[in-house]
């Protein structure tokens, strides 16, 4: 049986979060879960053991799937949603299972965690799409993964699939490229190609950014130097060659250098450090990011969005194609610079770097986009969304 609470504003209710065990995946829908948890909803979270105290963390209830651990993520956009399909399908089993007696009101979906629609497809709820990168628009398949049609993935025969067993309408196309409804953590001016989106209904609502106590704490050293903050994020910092570059583009520059490395580099070492630099396996970006001239940054769309929150240009060095398409739209914004990874030298990141950080219309094309984001809503809009949803949706009873 099936009742709308008497509230009308869907409070008090089941929400069910599918993700990949992935940060940037992750990380963008914390501070979303827990606006909803402080509004009275109970919210289930399914991810991977690595990501469970995070959860606990804003109030949700980790539903833990097992899954290989997936090493770096390939540059390969294709390859790597193939990778994805895989995780899910495996995942999928285990959902399935640990839902049969607790069915969720909604379903809110990563982008790359389509165990999430296929389920509400079977429970027959709504879905929302959580998407930390581009809606799908006009061009994204050839732009990301370089091929005519989306259907060319390998992984997508296999999910194809499981569409048809969970009663999934429109295929591959309809679950991956014109979603119901989707909540989008960047504000619609950094969206590539809007006016193509395909969603039913789209929400800009900017980045969600959440109180990090988890991660640490990190404080500027005394002093009146300027901070460069150096990350290529999670997945792809296995680059010694270019942190080394970085040594020496910055060395005697006037910089405090702040560099977040990954495990592996840290642990080998980058040899001789100088004066004026901190290298570090990982640090708490936003704490960085509040004391920060320039951002030097691989370009995803959560290290941006964070940069660009707290009024920080960026000096982008894509690692692959998804972050290309970013600085190209950091570019076009006028937000700082895009260095193509195969120009890196240690003279382009210091020009690259000074002509930033001295660039009085990039520090007002930043300071516009800002005031975007705050405007956007974060997690509050996020969560007004979710409601709406509910507000409409038969409460589950039983």
């Amino acid at each position: 049986m099936r009742d709308v609470l008497a509230d009308g504003h869907g409070r008090g209710r089941h929400v069910a979060v599918f993700n990949v065990p992935m940060h940037g995946h992750v990380i963008p829908t914390l501070a979303v879960v827990r606006e909803l948890v402080d509004r009275g909803h109970r919210v289930s979270y399914a991810v991977t053991a690595e990501f469970a105290d995070s959860v606990r963390a804003v109030g949700a209830t980790p539903v833990l799937y097992d899954v290989p651990p997936a090493g770096e993520a390939p540059e390969d956009m294709a390859e790597g949603v193939t990778l994805a399909v895989g995780v899910n399908v495996m995942a999928l089993p285990q959902l399935e299972q640990a839902f049969a007696g607790d069915v969720p009101d909604v379903v809110l979906a990563d982008v790359y965690a389509w165990a999430g629609p296929l389920l509400a497809a079977r429970w027959k709820v709504p879905a929302v799409q959580l998407a930390p990168t581009h809606i799908p628009y006009e061009g994204l398949v050839e732009e990301f993964f370089g091929l005519e049609d989306i259907s060319q993935i390998p992984g997508f025969t296999e999910l194809s699939g499981e569409l048809a067993h969970f009663g999934v309408p429109g295929g591959v196309h309809a679950l991956t490229l014109a979603p119901p409804r989707t909540v989008a953590f960047f504000p619609r001016s950094f969206q590539r190609r809007p006016e193509t989106v395909r969603a039913g209904e789209a929400h800009w609502v900017g980045p969600a950014i959440s109180e990090r106590s988890f991660q640490g704490s990190w404080r500027r050293p005394a002093g009146d130097k300027p901070v460069v903050y150096v990350s290529l994020g999670s997945q792809f910092n296995k680059r010694p060659e270019f942190y080394r570059a970085c040594l020496d583009a910055f060395q005697g520059q006037g910089w405090h250098v702040v560099m977040s490395v990954g495990a592996e580099v840290a642990a080998a070492g980058l040899g001789k450090v100088g004066d004026g630099f901190e290298v570090h396996a990982s640090v708490p970006q936003l704490d960085v990011l509040a004391s920060a001239s320039v951002f030097v940054t691989h370009g995803g769309m959560g290290s941006l969005m964070e940069a660009f929150s707290l009024g920080v240009p960026v000096v982008v060095v894509p690692q692959m194609a998804e972050q290309r398409v970013n600085a190209a739209q950091v570019e076009k914004l006028s937000a700082g610079r895009h260095l193509p990874r195969e120009q890196v030298t240690p003279q382009a990141l210091r020009e690259a770097v000074r002509a930033v950080a001295g660039d009085g219309r990039i520090a007002g094309c930043v300071a516009r986009l800002r005031r975007e984001i705050e405007e956007a809503g974060g997690a509050v809009a996020a969560a007004d969304v979710v409601e709406k949803v509910l507000a409409d949706t038969p409460m589950v009873t039983g």
